[in-house]
């Protein structure tokens, strides 16, 4: 293919999802070019919880633990304790053993790209992939820089140019839509709250279907919504402007409210494409519960990274490299995001019917349960022990 640079493994995204996926291909030395529209560091508000089962990830695949993690001033906050509030009213406080960790995601994200980098992988930073030709795995950019590969990862978030790549019919496009949730965040110091939060306090009943937070970070706090667009009769961003209100913070001109869509129980159920897989927010990997995307992005892009190592070494067809995908997403994630799901959807309409009771009655009842199932210790389904985090 002439003009046409050729690698084993491009990677289109260079989030957590796509440095975690091309960290893992570089190192098992495969040829891997990573792509990203911004320059890193990039400015990325989130929430930025790690649960148990991140940090389980982290080190196994990069060899971090949670004290490397702080001293490298990745992990900036832990609280144990926890709060539950309907409207105003507490519903559940609790504190376990396990800690919620949370990163700022500017370093958080940078660093693992520095991972990626040390590890062999190329990265072409500030260039954003205009096209994909899925029968060839080549990729064009916006300045016109071609790019080929034996398979392509699309790790390139909710609005993936590489998705919307794959023929219009192997996902249904009205169920994703439907499952889109609007958020809303903003970074504010400390001062600004009436009273001190040092641990994740949630609000429901501001929205349906849906959620408020705040969460503390070491100088500031992340105070968000976010909902189901397709469930809420009222505007995401007027309910997250009430909620402040609610809570007594006022903003001032430089409290910027950043807005985006994250995926809320549309996950895809087969990501892949030929020799094309999608991972993180462009496959929809996220739970459908609490919104949690960092660990999902970051365990299916090391699924997906197995996935072609695999099919790399034994020299398989593009069958052989779609079903090994998807047996580890099925057995992995797939199994716990449906569960998730139907949880979600049994919660919030016993919420919304009968407000603050079922909540407090199910944290009575699960309160350390639920916590564990978050954390990746339980399943959602029956809040069993699992061993494969």
């Amino acid at each position: 293919m002439s003009g046409t640079d050729k690698y084993d493994v491009i990677v289109a995204g260079a989030g957590p999802a796509g440095s975690t996926a091309g960290f893992i291909l570089s190192r098992a030395g495969l040829k891997v070019l990573l792509i990203d529209k911004n320059r890193f560091p990039r400015e990325k508000i989130c929430g930025g919880i790690i649960t148990y089962k991140t940090v389980r990830l982290l080190e196994r695949i990069f060899g971090l633990t949670v004290k490397s993690l702080t001293e490298k001033g990745l992990i900036n906050y832990e609280a144990g304790s926890y709060e539950v509030r309907c409207k105003n009213s507490v519903i559940a406080h609790g504190r376990h053993s396990i800690p919620f960790r949370f990163v700022d995601r500017e370093r958080y994200d940078d660093f693992l790209l520095g991972m990626a980098r040390e590890s062999g992988a190329e990265v072409i930073e500030g260039e954003r992939i205009a096209s994909l030709d899925v029968l060839r795995s080549a990729v064009t950019t916006a300045s016109g820089l071609r790019f080929a590969a034996r398979a392509v990862i699309g790790a390139d978030g909710v609005n993936s140019r590489v998705r919307r790549s794959f023929p219009s019919d192997l996902f249904g496009r009205e169920n994703w839509k439907e499952n889109l949730a609007a958020a809303h965040e903003i970074l504010v110091s400390r001062e600004v709250l009436a009273h001190q939060v040092n641990y994740p306090v949630l609000y429901y009943d501001f929205i349906e279907f849906g959620y408020a937070w705040i969460f503390p970070n070491r100088e500031k706090v992340i105070i968000g919504m976010c909902g189901l667009k397709s469930r809420n009769s009222k505007n995401i961003l007027a309910a997250f402007r009430e909620f402040l209100s609610a809570i007594n913070v006022t903003l001032n001109p430089d409290h910027k409210i950043f807005s985006y869509v994250l995926p809320y129980g549309n996950f895809l159920p087969e990501p892949v494409f030929r020799n094309i897989l999608l991972v993180g927010d462009a496959a929809g990997l996220a739970d459908p519960l609490l919104g949690e995307g960092i660990f999902y992005a970051q365990r299916s892009a090391e699924l997906a990274a197995q996935a072609i190592i695999d099919f790399n070494d034994k020299a398989g067809n593009y069958d052989m490299l779609k079903n090994n995908y998807q047996r580890h997403l099925q057995k992995h994630i797939f199994s716990e995001l449906l569960y998730a799901g139907k949880i979600q959807e049994t919660f919030f309409r016993r919420l919304r019917n009968f407000r603050w009771l079922p909540l407090r009655i199910l944290m009575n009842m699960y309160g350390d349960k639920a916590i564990e199932a978050v954390h990746g210790i339980r399943s959602y389904r029956w809040l069993k022990k699992r061993s494969d985090i």
